[in-house]
Formats: structure tokens, C-alpha cells, sequence
């Protein structure tokens, strides 16, 4: 695997366009770096390119939703989520609006962008939005799943896609939250860009002798406590890897939604704004590259 996630989003609602005519991409002049130049290629008519403008994009988008379309607005996640916030809020959240936003380059590894491209707190803005649905996938399949459930319900959504390709594939399941590998005692819960490094984590325990379970999520907001807790019956401790910031993260919804579990954090830290670097460069500098990670495991175990 080596294509973005947000080029097999835009391919794919391209795909799925060929069928049904409410769905339109708007794009905030980044179509060559977040995939959107997928879905203008096979779709001119049903693109636009509304510039570096991304309050007026989502507004946009809000207005074309009253009309019947299903619009999705792709840009980076730091321009999506923040320079237009006000305008999520009340043009698409207050108003119940059925508009998907697309934040690729979401968390801290985007290479030698800098810090003025890092989203670390994106999870806490947008998960408390009422009626925001947030997703966080971590491979192609978990894409089609997300552009599929978005689609099939009538929500506004927001999908946080990472900068860099995923190299590992999860294996075959159903759901959105899912185990892979068998439940363990000590376990890792993780999402997006996360459950990649958790992947390489628990490849680096098994050739070890230690067997851990990954709970993964594609959608981590909102979230079905009943179901989490059968998911967690067995489980005694988890590490939540994080790509943002511990407090308001992942960990906090968990924690919000009454998750009994002791949950530990692995996660950027708060008093950090981001920098220029490479994935392996930014990831060791934080303890969170997968051989850092299963060393503070095996602590635990």
C-alpha cells in the first residue's frame, strides 16, 4: 500500500457519484495533495475548486446541502477544522446539514510542513459538536466503510485522514470497532493513523512471545457504550496510542462515555505545538515509534 487515504476516498466517491448525483467534492486548492483530484477527473461537473477559502467552502457546502447534495469538502485538517470552525458550527452543525469534511494530514506527522500544519487537537473539536460524526480510518477498507455508513445515513461528518500512506493493511472483519487479534488482559485501543503504529507494535510483541489484542476504531465519536463494554469485558488495562494531544483525545471520550477500564495514555504532549520532521524522526522523539511502545508494555505485562 503506498496511496493516501485521501485519494481512495475521493476515487471512491467518485465510484460511487457514477450512481448517485448528490454528491458533490469541494476542494481548498489542495486537490493534488489530499486526493480530491481523483473525483474532478472523473467528475468536472460535480467539483469545484472554491480556492484558499475555507470558510467560504464550508459555507458553500452548507448551501448546496439545502438544496438535496450530499457535498464533501477535502482540505487539510488544520485548515478545515480551525480557520473554518465557526462556520462547521453554525452552518453545518446548528443547521443539521448532511456535509462530510475530509481532513487529511490530521495529527502531527506531515513532514517538513511545520507545525502550522499539525492538527493535535482536532478529536476534541469537533467530537464535541452535537451531531458530529467522527471517523478515523486507518486503511483503504476502513475508507469504504466510513464513505459507505456517511452516505447511508444523513449526518454531518467529519473523517480525519493521516498525511502518510498506510503501510500495513488490517486484517479482514467486520464493524467499526473490532479486535484485531484475540482480547488480551493488557491491550492497545487505537484509531487512524494510530492502529498502524499499533499493528507494528504487536508484530514487534509476537516475535517476542507476547500476544496482545488491538481494539481498533474507524469511528471513535459518537460511541455505543454498551458495545464497548462487551468488547472490553476481559480486559484489565489498555494503552490508548494517540495522534493528538492525551487530554481531549481519544482517551477522553472513552472516559466520557463512562469506559471502566484503566486506560493509559500514549500521546503527543500538551505543551508541544508541533514541528518540521520525519514520521520515524517526530514519532521517536515522543516515545511513541511501535519498539518504544512495546517496551512499555512489556513493563506493564
Amino acid at each position: 500500500m503506498n496511496e493516501r487515504l485521501g485519494y481512495i476516498c475521493s476515487t471512491y466517491l467518485a465510484k460511487k457519484a457514477d450512481e448517485d448525483s448528490r454528491i458533490w467534492v469541494i476542494d481548498g486548492d489542495l486537490a493534488d495533495s489530499e486526493g480530491a483530484e481523483n473525483f474532478a477527473a472523473k467528475h468536472p461537473d460535480k467539483f469545484i475548486n472554491a480556492g484558499i477559502a475555507e470558510q467560504n467552502m464550508v459555507s458553500l457546502a452548507a448551501g448546496l446541502a439545502t438544496t438535496g447534495a450530499r457535498p464533501w469538502v477535502f482540505s487539510f485538517a488544520a485548515f478545515l477544522c480551525y480557520r473554518a470552525y465557526d462556520q462547521i458550527r453554525v452552518s453545518i452543525m446548528q443547521t443539521e446539514m448532511p456535509v462530510t469534511l475530509v481532513g487529511s494530514h490530521a495529527g502531527a506527522c506531515n513532514g517538513k510542513n511545520g507545525k502550522t500544519h499539525v492538527s493535535l487537537n482536532d478529536i476534541a473539536l469537533m467530537t464535541s459538536l452535537p451531531k458530529m460524526s467522527v471517523w478515523a480510518p486507518s486503511d483503504s477498507e476502513d475508507v469504504l466503510k466510513a464513505v459507505d455508513s456517511i452516505l447511508f445515513d444523513n449526518n454531518s461528518s467529519y473523517i480525519r485522514l493521516p498525511r502518510d500512506p498506510a503501510q500495513l493493511t488490517l486484517p479482514t472483519g467486520n464493524g467499526l470497532v473490532r479486535w484485531l487479534g484475540s482480547p488480551s488482559r493488557t491491550a492497545i485501543i487505537s484509531y487512524g493513523f494510530s492502529t498502524q503504529l499499533a499493528l507494528a507494535t504487536q508484530k514487534i510483541l509476537e516475535e517476542q512471545g507476547v500476544n496482545i489484542g488491538i481494539l481498533h476504531f474507524c469511528k471513535i465519536w459518537p460511541l455505543d457504550i454498551e458495545e464497548i463494554t462487551k468488547l472490553l469485558k476481559n480486559v484489565e488495562c489498555a494503552f490508548v496510542i494517540e495522534d493528538h494531544y492525551g487530554l481531549h483525545g481519544f482517551i477522553s471520550c472513552l472516559k466520557h462515555i463512562g469506559v471502566e477500564t484503566l486506560l493509559l495514555s500514549m500521546a503527543w504532549p500538551i505543551d508541544w505545538c508541533g514541528q518540521s520532521g520525519s514520521t520515524e524522526d517526530l514519532l521517536r522523539n515522543f516515545k511513541l515509534l511501535p519498539t518504544q511502545i512495546a517496551l512499555e508494555i512489556i513493563k506493564k505485562i
